[in-house]
């Protein structure tokens, strides 16, 4: 990088991005703290704000579109559930406090009596 955009550089790593600049002397010390730093990413992945987070794969697109059936949940809100609950099963099973902090508190009564009712 050349010294006209090393200050800039410089200060939005450190100060916007709250990152630590560490000096080397050699592009061999460099490389050598390279591997240090993936070695520590690897063993705490969540605290590397440049990785993006996994979204899980929902492994079939009928179930997505059963989900849809119930009630109140559209598709935003069938992610969501089975993210958190993975199969139908799981998603029969769960009580209205497990599906409140994911759906809210309507959804997660008609989820709920979605499986619950009686015929």
């Amino acid at each position: 990088m050349s010294e006209q955009y090393f200050p800039a550089m410089q200060k939005f790593t450190v100060l916007d991005l709250g990152m630590v600049l560490l000096p080397v002397a050699s592009q061999t010390e460099a490389s050598c703290l390279l591997v240090q730093l993936v070695q520590e990413q690897a063993k705490e992945p969540s605290k590397n704000p440049f990785l993006r987070k996994k979204r899980p794969l929902i492994s079939e697109l009928s179930l997505l579109r059963t989900v849809q059936q119930i009630p109140g949940v559209g598709k935003t809100k069938a992610v969501l559930l089975l993210q958190k609950f993975p199969s139908i099963q799981q998603l029969s099973n769960a009580s209205v406090p497990d599906l409140e902090p994911v759906v809210g508190p309507a959804v997660a009564q008609h989820v709920h009596g979605f499986f619950t009712q009686s015929s």
